[in-house]
């Protein structure tokens, strides 16, 4: 102990405390307490939404899926860094953004490194597949996006019999050919294997692109069926019955609050708050005026009002 500690401690009473000890007798009481839990309630977290599991139980969101993202609907397009070089969608607080001073970190073409690339691996097995990549690739841009908008436009009229899609007539060119085989990759449990593929480390460490895939539509229709999607002030949900994490309602509630629920640069307003608010709590003892209000309110007199009565 320093010498000023020693100082401003000296004529309190002191007593031993095995510190180790009683940290050690909480976490065995807390880990008992979670056990227990877990074994009677089992986990609250929903399963992984898989490539695999949405070809199989809803092919059609998975079709059309694929189909905006080939036709350049998706969200990443214009999303800006670190996807995109798109800087003028970058979040933004007084004309500053953030991530426009990294750049792109993670470079994505939606239509080639999430269709096109992962069909490129089926074409190697499928003579189909092979010859509408073809044809598709060596069409020109206003003839891709005429198959598309008539493919996606049947999407809303297809029916599904026996985990086949029924689509109704018309002129899909080579696009169609393409979306069953972007079908039989999901259903083969082979859609986030593919889309991971350029990894060059032994292991694949890098889910970006499988988490992107279905983040507008079916992400969103899962989070939506289970309450997930945060529009009450200050929750946090889990999954079933569940109540979520509490103590980001600091954060949460934040989004609820203008300029951050309509704002387009709510994410960064609300992180920014949020470091200003952490920042000030780690300077509180160097703060003047506000470092004395713990002496001034004499709070710590009721807290050891015992010790103080003895002392008269």
């Amino acid at each position: 102990m320093s010498k000023k500690s020693e100082a401003t401690l000296r004529g309190i009473p002191m007593r031993p405390y095995d510190l180790l000890r009683e940290g050690l007798i909480v976490l065995a009481i807390l880990a008992v307490i979670i056990v227990v839990l877990a074994v009677v309630f089992s986990s609250p977290d929903y399963p992984t939404v898989r490539g695999e599991d949405v070809a199989k139980v809803q092919p059609i969101a998975y079709l059309t899926t694929a189909a905006n993202i080939l036709a350049g609907n998706s969200s990443i397009e214009g999303y800006g860094p670190p996807y995109t070089s798109d800087t003028a969608n970058a979040q933004e607080i007084l004309g500053i953004a953030p991530a426009n001073w990294f750049g792109v970190t993670i470079p994505i073409d939606p239509a080639q490194d999430l269709v096109l690339n992962p069909l490129a691996r089926v074409a190697v097995l499928d003579k189909d597949v092979s010859g509408a990549l073809q044809t598709y690739q060596s069409a020109t841009s206003d003839q891709q996006q005429a198959w598309l908008k008539a493919y996606l436009a049947a999407l809303d009229k297809a029916t599904e019999d026996g985990g086949k899609v029924q689509l109704p007539a018309g002129d899909y060119g080579p696009v169609a050919a393409l979306m069953d085989g972007m079908l039989n990759l999901g259903r083969a449990g082979l859609l986030e294997g593919a889309l991971e593929s350029g990894s060059r480390l032994p292991y694949m460490l890098d889910s970006t692109r499988s988490l992107l895939y279905f983040q507008d539509a079916v992400d969103q229709g899962v989070a939506d069926s289970l309450d997930l999607l945060g529009e009450q002030w200050g929750l946090g949900h889990e999954t079933g019955s569940y109540p979520g994490a509490w103590w980001l309602w600091p954060y949460t509630f934040l989004y609820q609050v203008p300029p951050m629920s309509t704002s387009d640069n709510g994410d960064l307003q609300v992180g920014v708050i949020m470091l200003a608010f952490f920042v000030f709590l780690l300077l509180i003892p160097f703060i003047p005026i506000i470092n004395r209000l713990p002496r001034w309110l004499g709070v710590y007199k009721l807290i050891w009002r015992d010790w103080y009565r003895r002392q008269g």
